[in-house]
């Protein structure tokens, strides 16, 4: 299965590297208990989500995780994002089955994707 998770470029490469480490999320309260929403993880959503929807960051990396649908529907999250799917599993459960790279860079963000574009444009290639 192919998830998504937005984050930093200047952290981008170092979960490439060595993996997602679990991060604390705060959703509001659920419309069905009135109690806080939270959970501790990595976020992940079924399609790259914009800057205004999911963390913060310019850089969307792929997860591609050894997990089927049916694994995942215990971490799912439901309510916070309309028309995606959003999960928050553990960093246990996603560094150990999955191959992540980094899919994109908002260009508007930083000189890192220009440096990439510019190593293409050479007939390069650059590497994030």
């Amino acid at each position: 299965m192919i998830l998504y998770h937005r984050t930093l470029v200047s952290l981008a490469r170092g979960i490439v590297k060595e993996g997602f480490g679990d991060e604390k999320w705060r959703f509001g309260d659920d419309e069905n208990t009135g109690q806080m929403l939270s959970a501790e993880g990595v976020w992940l959503t079924d399609r790259p989500v914009d800057l205004e929807d999911g963390p913060p960051g310019a850089a969307v990396l792929e997860v591609e995780i050894d997990l089927d649908e049916e694994s995942l529907t215990g971490f799912e999250i439901h309510g916070v994002l309309e028309g995606v799917r959003l999960f928050v599993v553990p960093a246990a459960t996603v560094n150990p089955r999955s191959r992540i790279r980094i899919a994109a860079v908002d260009a508007r963000s930083s000189w890192f994707h220009e440096r990439v574009d510019r190593g293409r444009n050479r007939g390069a290639v650059a590497t994030p």
